[in-house]
């Protein structure tokens, strides 16, 4: 359980680092947008990030009142892929957050 545990957080942390750095690059990148769309999507993806390192803080000190919140992010960044354009990145990102929600609600069952 102590490994899965481990898992689990160096997963969240590596996918809100990935994360944060689509945060920073498709802003950076996409000129074909305004810069407050871009700025938005800066915004949002950034807060996105914050939730994934939260997560994983709540994960690694056993903080149980975050397993709903943890849930709903994962739900929510599943549920945006069908209303996003379906690239590799998006793909990835899609069967990262399926793994974790699994992995999350199966550690959450077992402590």
């Amino acid at each position: 359980m102590k490994n899965l545990k481990k898992f689990l957080v160096l997963i969240l942390v590596l996918l809100g680092l990935l994360t944060l750095a689509v945060a920073v690059y498709y802003p950076i990148n996409t000129t074909s947008i305004s810069l407050t769309l871009r700025v938005m999507f800066f915004l949002l993806l950034s807060a996105d990030a914050i939730c994934y390192f939260v997560a994983a803080w709540g994960i690694l000190i056993n903080k149980k009142w975050l397993f709903p919140w943890t849930v709903a992010l994962l739900v929510v960044n599943i549920l945006a892929l069908i209303f996003d354009d379906i690239g590799a990145i998006d793909l990835a990102f899609g069967v990262f957050n399926i793994l974790i929600l699994i992995l999350v609600i199966y550690y959450n069952r077992k402590i």
